[in-house]
């Protein structure tokens, strides 16, 4: 029985190591971050047909899957398949959102985005710390 989270095999048509396919990834990302009451959804990013029969761009080429909002910082959380890289559009987008100030983490694995996520948590709390709400 196939596991439809699971992508490559040794009886895939170009045999390769398994691998979690991003939706599934986004999924266990999602999860986590709900249980932390942490607001987050996936961006809807893509192209659809209106009923006229032109295209519309749902978002700008190359911008991350999800968001969340973690103590009032917007984090852009690209999803990828274990070992790829963002493309160079996507590479100009997280540099974009960076100039804005925003995070853009990429995560290509669950491990790999609960400690990145983990991190900027406690760079968040310690600025939290810091800062002085009276003279």
């Amino acid at each position: 029985m196939k596991n439809k989270n699971l992508s490559g095999g040794l009886f895939a048509a170009k045999p390769t190591p398994l691998t979690i396919k991003e939706t599934s990834l986004s999924a266990q990302i999602e999860d986590w971050l709900n249980a932390r009451n942490i607001y987050n959804d996936r961006l809807q990013c893509g192209r659809v047909q209106t009923t006229r029969g032109h295209w519309m761009n749902l978002c700008k080429t190359g911008t991350p899957d999800r968001f969340a909002i973690i103590r009032g910082q917007i984090v852009f959380i690209e999803v990828k398949k274990r070992g790829e890289k963002p493309s160079e559009e996507q590479h100009e987008r997280h540099y974009e959102l960076r100039e804005s100030g925003a995070i853009v983490l990429v995560a290509d694995s669950f491990d790999n985005f609960v400690g990145q996520i983990t991190a900027f948590r406690l760079i968040i709390e310690a600025q939290n710390k810091e800062m002085k709400f009276y003279d």
